[in-house]
């Protein structure tokens, strides 16, 4: 395994930088905000009555983020697509669809953002070029182009702030701009913490890997933000670190997870992470408390990772960027470079090869 504080090591396994890319997220939510501001020829805001978002992995994860900040102020039901099929019923004229993908060629986001045009929806779109650009330009739709060269997981304030500053000029949210200075510096303060050349130590990113490695990671979260930053945690495992982990939010898994504890099988594999937020419900911290302390005798290990900041934009992100420095770091410390996702390339093959 690679010791975290070997700085030669570490370049020499992340061949495409993806912890240098971690290191500037701070400077990437203030650009994808700036884009977002930036981007022309919005829809009306008038009579809209429903938002959704369509989007596949990292994409996806971005209109999960977005969705937990907006939702408790947004007065129209907001929702997270991720797949094909056939739309809901009451996706229409006055519906807002804002379709994401990195690539610009996810075509799961392609067919579902056709579809939509069909209805007629009013359509915003946030990709680096591809397929998902020539839609805008064809359907005379708003796109907000973000830049090249990223990897998409490692792309995030590029996806999510773009749809908050929608939002917000469209005026379904609040004017954002002062809870977006807080994140900044929040997530800012943070990428200081967990860079590469704060020794273990000192860093929790590190440190949170170095009890990872190895293991099988389950990972909870309150309802909302605890539970978005968690489903975004066991992703990033997924990608930078090679490495299955799972994740369930609180209270859901009080009613069917918790019993899954009994069997002592694999006990010494499970490392279970608490993602925990300033302002969850008084019910939710306690069955945090609760649970974590019945099912002590079924797992290796538990680690509680708290959010930091005022603003929900602000809490979300302060845990997404500690466990996804974390994330990268894991895989570091198993001797695998984080950046290349061959299997995800290699099922694109394969899907290629086939009629659809």
């Amino acid at each position: 395994m690679t010791q975290l504080d070997d700085l030669e090591a570490i370049d020499r396994l992340d061949t495409l930088d993806v912890l240098g890319a971690m290191e500037d997220f701070a400077e990437q939510l203030r650009t994808g905000w700036e884009l977002g501001n930036a981007v022309e020829s919005l829809p009306s805001e008038e009579g809209v009555d429903s938002v959704a978002i369509l989007g596949m992995g990292g994409s996806g994860s971005a209109g999960d983020i977005a969705r937990v900040v907006a939702e408790p102020r947004i007065p129209v039901p907001f929702r997270v697509f991720k797949g094909y099929g056939e739309l809901p019923s009451w996706i229409g004229r006055n519906s807002l669809v804002i379709a994401s993908s990195y690539s610009g060629n996810t075509e799961e986001t392609l067919e579902v953002l056709t579809k939509a045009h069909e209805r007629g929806a009013r359509i915003v779109t946030i990709s680096s070029g591809g397929q998902l650009e020539q839609l805008a330009v064809d359907f005379g739709a708003a796109h907000v182009k973000v830049p090249e060269g990223h990897q998409p997981r490692a792309s995030l304030g590029y996806l999510a702030m773009p749809v908050l500053s929608v939002l917000s000029r469209m005026e379904l949210i609040p004017e954002e701009s002062a809870d977006v200075a807080e994140t900044v510096r929040t997530v800012a303060t943070i990428c200081e913490d967990c860079h590469r050349q704060n020794p273990q130590s000192e860093n929790p990113a590190k440190g949170l890997a170095a009890r990872l490695a190895g293991k099988l990671p389950l990972i909870y979260g309150g309802i909302g933000i605890g539970a978005a930053a968690a489903y975004r945690f066991k992703c990033d495992l997924n990608e930078y670190a090679k490495m299955h982990a799972f994740s369930n939010e609180i209270p859901e898994a009080n009613h069917n997870e918790i019993v899954g504890f009994e069997s002592p099988d694999y006990a010494a594999d499970l490392v279970v992470v608490y993602l925990r937020d300033i302002d969850e419900h008084p019910r939710i911290a306690q069955r945090f408390e609760i649970f974590d302390r019945l099912i002590s005798k079924g797992i290796s290990d538990s680690i509680t990772i708290q959010s930091t900041g005022t603003s929900p934009l602000a809490r979300i992100l302060s845990l997404v960027a500690v466990t996804q420095f974390a994330a990268i770091y894991a895989g570091l410390a198993l001797d695998v470079d984080p950046g290349p996702v061959e299997p995800i390339e290699n099922l694109k093959r394969e899907l290629n090869k086939e009629e659809r």
